[in-house]
């Protein structure tokens, strides 16, 4: 896809020697993990107990809005929600609410559904995908506000979507279903007037956009979800359209925020993530977790934990080639980088506005692995290399189990969440590729 770039023909044999360490420790967390055990039961108790399922009459259409996010469990949620309108006698089918992703087509948006497990075998009903939409009212002194227009001409519209902490902005609402109205709903339009404002933008204009896409759309309510921090789900509730926005969506993500998995540790001098990509989080990692955000004009956030150097070594392939988040990133390899689509990673990058002007760079981009490692080893401000705190994980939703290097054993006796199990050594191929503490494909 990329040998026009030259880039891996220049760093082919760049090579910047350090110290590894030869084995790592294995290390277990553990977490308060409330999980849902009858997925299908939840969510049509959600409809009925919300009030959202009496709100709509036999023979209604409904419009059933699901994103883009690698939410756990969602193709079943929203088989689950499906099979209940139709046992009630209405009509739905579903929608993508994913803004401009799958490279902002029609056709792109049904694939990333398909990869999600949503698809009409499986949820049942009728997929309608396109890309327009109709402008439903506009906040006064902000900006306009959209509805994808196959769910502008149902009787009723349902949003389906996941309850957590923003990348980007801090507020009393963060991404949820006020989020997913306007930028889920409102297509790659929606979602560019609104990012156009920047995260202050979101901070002012969630709550109000909420108001007016209950008084002035077919919006019915939405299905919360809350996961917790082994990335299955926690919760499933049911809100109508005149609590999204408000004091119920408030509580859950004040919920979720309790639920979420963390790196336990105040310091990490290299911090080594096996993969990222969209279907982990909007931003390839979870700013969140690794307390970076890489936005102009805003302040990096402060505390725990302090990460001196980020390094990526792959790219999932739900993303697409969509390299949003490696800008996050200090060091990487080929491999992400033969990945990169730099057509979807810049119509994402470049709709989020503001967001995307960091992020979707190229960091220092090593031929493998191991000189990925090395080059992060000389880059953290740790003179004596031996010393350098590494932790290695295999995404921002996996944070059960880590690797880390033997320097940091009093860290994790000392912690009581943690746990080591076991060692291991940390190896590569010839070619450099790591093999373990896991197998890269």
């Amino acid at each position: 896809m990329n040998e026009d770039f030259g880039l891996f023909e220049q760093i082919q044999t760049l090579d910047f020697p350090a110290p590894l360490p030869e084995k790592l420790l294995v290390v277990e967390q553990q977490f308060d993990a409330p999980q849902v055990d009858d997925l299908r039961a939840a969510t049509r108790r959600a409809l009925e107990d919300s009030g959202i399922l009496a709100r709509i009459n036999p023979g209604q259409t409904v419009a059933v809005g699901v994103g883009s996010r690698g939410i756990a469990n969602i193709a079943i949620i929203a088989r689950a929600a499906v099979e209940r309108l139709k046992d009630h006698g209405a009509l739905p089918f579903i929608f993508p609410s994913m803004g401009s992703h799958g490279g902002a087509t029609a056709e792109g948006q049904i694939g990333i559904l398909a990869e999600l497990g949503v698809t009409e075998d499986f949820v049942g009903t009728e997929i309608r995908s396109n890309m327009a939409v109709k402008q439903i009212g506009q906040i006064p002194n902000g900006p306009a506000l959209f509805q994808d227009a196959n769910a502008h001409a149902a009787d009723h519209s349902l949003i389906i979507g996941r309850v957590k902490p923003h990348t980007d902005f801090h507020g009393k609402i963060e991404s949820g279903l006020s989020k997913m109205a306007v930028i889920g709903m409102g297509k790659q339009h929606g979602a560019s007037v609104i990012h156009a404002y920047g995260g202050a933008g979101f901070q002012r204009f969630l709550i109000p956009a909420a108001r007016i896409y209950e008084e002035s759309t077919n919006l019915v309510g939405g299905l919360a979800i809350i996961e917790n921090a082994c990335d299955e789900t926690a919760e499933i509730v049911g809100l109508l359209a005149s609590e999204i926005g408000l004091e119920k969506e408030e509580k859950l993500l004040l919920r979720a925020k309790s639920l979420m998995a963390s790196l336990p540790f105040p310091e990490i001098d290299v911090l080594t993530i096996r993969h990222i990509g969209k279907n982990i989080s909007g931003t390839g990692m979870d700013t969140n977790i690794v307390n970076k955000l890489m936005i102009p004009r805003q302040p990096e956030p402060t505390g725990a934990p302090d990460i001196a150097l980020i390094v990526v070594l792959d790219m999932t392939p739900q993303s697409h080639g969509n390299a949003a988040g490696i800008g996050l990133a200090n060091v990487t390899t080929a491999r992400y980088a033969r990945k990169v689509d730099w057509a979807a990673t810049y119509t994402n990058g470049i709709t989020s506005g503001v967001f995307g002007m960091f992020r979707n760079s190229l960091p220092i981009t090593m031929p493998a692995d191991k000189q990925a490692l090395q080059v992060a080893v000389r880059g953290c401000a740790v003179p004596n290399y031996d010393d350098v705190r590494m932790v290695f994980i295999r995404d921002t939703l996996t944070l059960d189990r880590l690797w880390v290097s033997p320097n940091m054993r009093a860290l994790v006796e000392a912690h009581p969440r943690l746990q080591v199990v076991e060692e291991t050594p940390l190896t590569f191929t010839e070619a450099g590729v790591m093999v373990n503490p896991w197998e890269l494909e």
